[in-house]
C-alpha cells in the first residue's frame, strides 16, 4: 500500500479582495496573507507538487487541512477545482485545518463545495466535529481522520477535537487482536503538548497525548507548522509535513507499507522542493527510513 501525505497547500489567492468588506478575525488574515504569506506560497510551485505526487500512484493521499486562507466561499470554490485535480474522493481522504474552518459561515461552505471529501453526516448543527472521527478501511490498514478546526477568536490558531470525539477516537483505535490492523491518525494540529506554542497549539492535547500512549498507532500524521520534522512516542512515529506550496520548502511524504509475517515492513520517503538543472524548481527525495511496525 503506498500513502503519500501532503498538507497546508494554502493554494487560493485573495487578489482583488477588499480589507474594508471583510469583518472581524478575516480583516487580520487578510493582512497576514498580504505582508507574508502571498509571497511564500505559490501555486505554481503547488502544481509542480501535485504533478509529482501523482507520478507516484499513490494508493492513497492523505491530505491534513488548510486549502485556504480566511474560509471564504470563492476561497473554497477555487480549491475544489484543485482537490479534484488531486484525485477522486476515493483516492484522497481529507480532514480540515483552522484555515478552512475559518469563520462561522465557513462550515457551511466546506459542505457546500468539499462535500465529497467530507463525512456524509458531518456538519450537522454547525458541529464541526460531527461525522468525526473519520474511518477509512483499507484491507489490514485502518485510516483515522480527526477535525480539530475549530473557530477561534482573532489571533488565534488553535485546535481543539472536543470531549466526544475525544471518546469516538478512543473506541474506534482500539486494537482487539494481535492481528489488528495498521492504524495511521490524521490530524491538521500538533497531537501532543510542547510541540508548538499555545496561539497554535491543540486545546486537548494531553487528552489526545493519552489515547494515542493507550491504542499505539502505527503513524499519526500532521502539517500545520509548515516544517518537516519526525518524533516517537513508544512504538508510534508521527511525522510533520511541510506546507505544499512553500517556495523554500514544499514537501510531501511516501509510505509504503507492506504486511509481512512478523509485523509491517514502513519504509518513508520525504520528497522536498529543490532547485534543479538550469535552477529550475524539481522534487528530490531528501530524507528516507525505513522500520518494522
Amino acid at each position: 500500500m503506498r500513502l503519500i501525505h501532503l498538507t497546508d497547500p494554502h493554494l487560493s489567492s485573495l487578489d482583488g479582495l477588499s480589507f474594508m468588506r471583510l469583518r472581524g478575525k478575516r480583516r487580520s488574515g487578510y493582512l497576514s496573507w498580504y505582508k507574508n504569506r502571498r509571497h511564500v506560497h505559490s501555486r505554481g510551485i503547488l502544481e509542480l507538487l501535485t504533478d509529482s505526487v501523482r507520478s507516484h500512484q499513490p494508493d492513497l493521499v492523505l491530505l491534513t487541512g488548510d486549502l485556504v486562507h480566511i474560509g471564504l466561499e470563492q476561497e473554497m470554490i477555487e480549491a475544489a477545482q484543485w482537490l479534484h485535480q488531486l484525485g477522486p474522493p476515493e483516492n484522497v481522504m481529507f480532514v480540515p485545518g483552522n484555515h478552512d474552518n475559518y469563520a462561522r459561515d465557513s462550515l457551511a461552505c466546506m459542505y457546500r463545495h468539499w462535500g465529497s471529501y467530507l463525512p456524509a453526516a458531518g456538519g450537522q448543527r454547525g458541529d464541526y466535529t460531527s461525522g468525526y472521527p473519520l474511518v477509512l478501511d483499507q484491507g489490514q490498514l485502518r485510516l483515522i481522520g480527526v477535525n480539530t478546526s475549530c473557530v477561534t477568536r482573532i489571533f488565534s490558531a488553535a485546535g481543539e477535537l472536543g470531549k466526544e470525539q475525544r471518546l469516538r477516537l478512543a473506541n474506534v483505535m482500539k486494537k482487539e487482536t494481535d492481528d489488528a490492523p495498521f492504524h495511521c491518525l490524521l490530524i491538521h494540529h500538533p497531537p501532543f503538548p510542547g510541540m508548538t506554542r499555545r496561539r497554535k497549539a491543540l486545546r486537548d492535547s494531553g487528552q489526545l497525548e493519552a489515547i494515542v500512549s493507550q491504542h499505539a498507532p502505527q503513524l499519526v500524521l500532521y502539517g500545520h507548522l509548515h516544517i518537516n520534522r519526525e518524533h516517537t512516542l513508544g512504538d508510534t512515529r508521527i511525522f510533520c509535513t511541510s506546507s505544499a506550496s512553500s517556495i523554500n520548502n514544499a514537501s510531501y511524504r511516501i509510505f509504503d507499507l507492506e504486511k509481512g509475517l512478523s509485523g509491517w515492513d514502513c519504509q518513508m520517503r520525504l520528497v522536498t522542493l529543490k532547485s534543479g538543472t538550469g535552477g529550475n524548481p524539481a522534487f528530490n527525495v531528501s530524507a528516507e527510513s525505513c522500520w518494522r511496525a
